[in-house]
């Protein structure tokens, strides 16, 4: 599925990651855990497209993956959640939700919400026409994943998905990760870009 080789980056001369190896199977869950400033992020973000790698391979369903852009890996079915959440805060929920479809192959024919988002993250339905600022930090972390699943994403990339937020919703988002995580183990849908 995905298969990292001899990867190394970092920011302008500055070298964070060197010699970076690991593959991730279908259906794995897998953090990498670190104190601050060990490159955690910096490997989320050289592995989603949206830093540069100086050296190395990213392969994602056999295929090479390493020179293209971000927007082609989502389209793949490589999903991303920043760190800090980024939702769009002057946006409903619903127009968040309805942004996470960009990310769907070009000529995908079903472009409405799945609503199994609704049963993964309830109090999102109640919420569709609040602004996403309005939200507590736990409800705006679950709008965030919520906008990448509603593409239906092979791979989902979490940087921080527990940072600040409380124990229930901790937890919430964990049942959530382990339940897609053995879905996608047993059954196989291969993209379409």
């Amino acid at each position: 599925m995905l298969t990292v080789s001899n990867l190394a980056a970092g920011y302008d001369e500055s070298i964070v990651l060197q010699n970076v190896h690991c593959r991730v199977g279908r259906g794995q869950v897998v953090a990498v855990l670190g104190r601050n400033g060990v490159g955690k992020t910096t490997l989320v973000k050289t592995l989603v497209g949206l830093l540069k790698q100086k050296e190395g391979k990213v392969e994602w369903n056999e295929g090479d993956v390493t020179g293209l852009r971000p927007d082609e890996r989502a389209k793949m079915g490589i999903g991303y959640v920043p760190q800090g959440r980024d939702i769009f805060g002057t946006l409903t929920v619903e127009e968040n939700l309805l942004l996470g479809l960009e990310a769907l192959p070009r000529g995908s024919k079903k472009r409405d919400i799945p609503e199994e988002v609704y049963t993964w993250f309830p109090v999102l339905k109640d919420m569709l026409h609040r602004k996403g600022g309005d939200l507590s930090g736990g409800q705006q972390q679950q709008l965030a994943i919520a906008r990448v699943l509603v593409s239906k994403p092979e791979l989902i990339f979490l940087d921080e998905p527990m940072e600040g937020i409380q124990p229930s919703i901790v937890q919430l988002i964990q049942d959530v990760i382990v339940q897609i995580a053995k879905q996608k183990k047993c059954r196989h849908r291969p993209r379409r870009t």
